[in-house]
């Protein structure tokens, strides 16, 4: 994937993890605080594809 389509991702999969957490913690819900633990995983992950992807001496610009 291209770097400008992980970095949207990811501030998409921080906002949906805060919102989806905020809303658990609000109504006291454990699956939507469970769904935001998964959004915060997934932004972790595309984290440290956005890291290797930087860190890649031969990639093409």
């Amino acid at each position: 994937m291209e770097p400008s389509y992980l970095k949207i991702l990811f501030f998409l999969f921080t906002l949906l993890s805060l919102t989806s957490l905020g809303f658990g913690i609000y109504h006291h819900d454990v699956i939507i605080m469970a769904i935001g633990i998964l959004f915060c995983l997934a932004t972790i992950i595309i984290a440290l594809e956005l890291k290797k992807h930087n860190s890649n001496p031969f990639r093409r610009d």
